[in-house]
């Protein structure tokens, strides 16, 4: 299900996700940005929990392939293309070893790497060696970390979006600590994982795109291992 993707490859994915900006739109571009641009909105409108429901049965179908994608991506490793709130954009290497292990390493110039140990979310600053970690369960992304994936089950499905080349899947945590949504976008045909957007609690957005996703058997565990140095910014809860 997960296939290897050449760079030109990259860069179209990356410009039909995220430049809406461009005056010159060619039609597949027009289409992916009116999706983009559709599940971001719906973000915005509070969903009752029962339309939540309502809207996981219309499209149990699709939730039930998103699922199996993600359940799918055991242990995987690509190349990432991450946009901020602002417009700034980075790249670097992607890990992923389910249950709740990930880990961003970020290109230069950026210091930054983000790694999931399982319980712990830490941002780090090779640089300035400083750490500041949260809980995962408080974060949306222990919803596509989890041992055995059901959007589902684990989250209120806050929109449904599916169109030609792309399917989007608008998520909430169902728990009380865990803070933002979460937009993922699936290839319609293979519902391979192309993107995730995550909305803080501040309402900032933050796109990370996929690419070159490969199934691996090779990953190693110290990969996922937080080493602290220096200043430590525990938030939501201590050791």
């Amino acid at each position: 299900m997960l296939l290897a993707r050449g760079r030109q490859e990259t860069d179209t994915a990356f410009e039909m996700i995220f430049d809406s900006t461009r005056i010159t739109l060619n039609r597949t571009l027009g289409r992916a940005c009116a999706a983009l641009a559709l599940a971001v909105a719906m973000t915005a409108a509070m969903v009752l929990p029962s339309t939540a429901e309502d809207l996981a049965v219309q499209h149990s179908d699709v939730l039930a392939r998103a699922n199996a994608s993600l359940n799918d991506m055991q242990s995987v490793s690509g190349d990432f293309i991450q946009v901020g709130p602002s417009g700034e954009r980075a790249e670097g290497k992607f890990y992923l070893l389910r249950p709740g292990k990930l880990r961003f390493e970020y290109n230069a110039p950026s210091n930054l790497q983000i790694i999931a140990d399982g319980f712990w979310v830490a941002i780090q600053d090779r640089k300035l060696k400083t750490t500041e970690k949260y809980p995962l369960a408080t974060t949306p992304l222990k919803l596509i970390l989890a041992r055995n994936v059901d959007l589902s089950r684990d989250a209120h499905v806050r929109d449904v979006h599916v169109q030609e080349g792309f399917v989007t899947v608008t998520l909430e945590a169902r728990s009380v600590d865990a803070v933002g949504s979460l937009i993922l976008i699936f290839d319609s045909e293979s519902y391979d994982l192309r993107q995730w957007t995550v909305t803080d609690a501040q309402g900032l957005d933050t796109s990370i795109a996929l690419t070159n996703l490969t199934s691996t058997d090779a990953l190693e565990r110290k990969l996922f291992r937080i080493i602290e140095d220096n200043t430590i910014d525990v938030h939501r809860g201590g050791r």
